[in-house]
């Protein structure tokens, strides 16, 4: 006897195209920024190895912790819940964190990378979204130019202005080849701009005359998630 299996439509809850497309926007900028400098590290750490096997065991014992970070990540994900880094530490020192794990991550054939982390006025309290908002973009930035412009210096900035949270992301890499980036730009420049715009600010990413790029937010003090 043949069966015939009929297939209907799936009717998803409401505000499920919302909810998943956070999630995918959380497993990019939240878990792939953290394997990407984990992936960074252990190309350290096999440099390491011919002239300093202690220093090696100690990055790959950092990585390790870093690993274990992003199962907690996955695991906040899932639940739907804030970085923890975020709650440990404060946007602000977060950030520096972040900046310093890149110190030893960079490809040997582009030299260190310093990032200075500069708050040019002291914040006033941040609402959850746009401090998660704040601490993904510049995340996400950071292994940008860690991975693709070949910097030495890079500089984040964050100040309030005018009822926004400004963040400023400037290094003097390869560049943008002298022309704004479009709109759409790759992943994570369009993850970005998502982040602000979602919360009725925006993001741009443009040349520095001198050379490099400079990566602008504005971000709502007033939005909520």
């Amino acid at each position: 006897m043949r069966r015939t299996f009929v297939v209907t439509d799936v009717v998803h809850p409401a505000g499920y195209e919302d909810r998943l497309r956070t999630v995918l926007s959380d497993l990019h900028d939240g878990v792939g920024p953290t394997l990407a400098v984990a992936v960074l590290g252990l190309r350290a750490a096999r440099d390491l190895l011919v002239r300093d096997r202690a220093g090696a065991e100690r990055l790959l014992s950092r990585i390790e912790e870093e690993l274990y970070g992003a199962i907690t990540e996955l695991r906040r994900i899932v639940t739907d819940a804030r970085p923890p880094a975020l709650d440990e530490a404060g946007l602000v020192t977060a950030v520096r964190r972040y900046a310093g794990l890149l110190a030893d991550r960079v490809p040997a054939e582009h030299g260190p990378l310093a990032v200075t982390v500069e708050v040019r006025r002291e914040l006033p309290p941040l609402s959850a979204a746009v401090e998660v908002a704040a601490y993904r973009i510049i995340r996400e930035a950071l292994v940008n130019i860690a991975r693709h412009s070949g910097a030495r210096q890079c500089t984040v900035r964050l100040w309030p202005l005018d009822g926004d949270l400004r963040v400023e992301i400037v290094d003097d890499g390869v560049g943008t080849g002298g022309e704004p980036l479009p709109a759409a730009g790759g992943t994570g420049l369009r993850s970005m701009r998502e982040r602000a715009v979602d919360l009725g600010g925006g993001c741009v990413v443009e040349p520095v005359s001198s050379g490099g790029t400079r990566i602008a937010a504005w971000l709502p003090l007033a939005a909520q998630e």
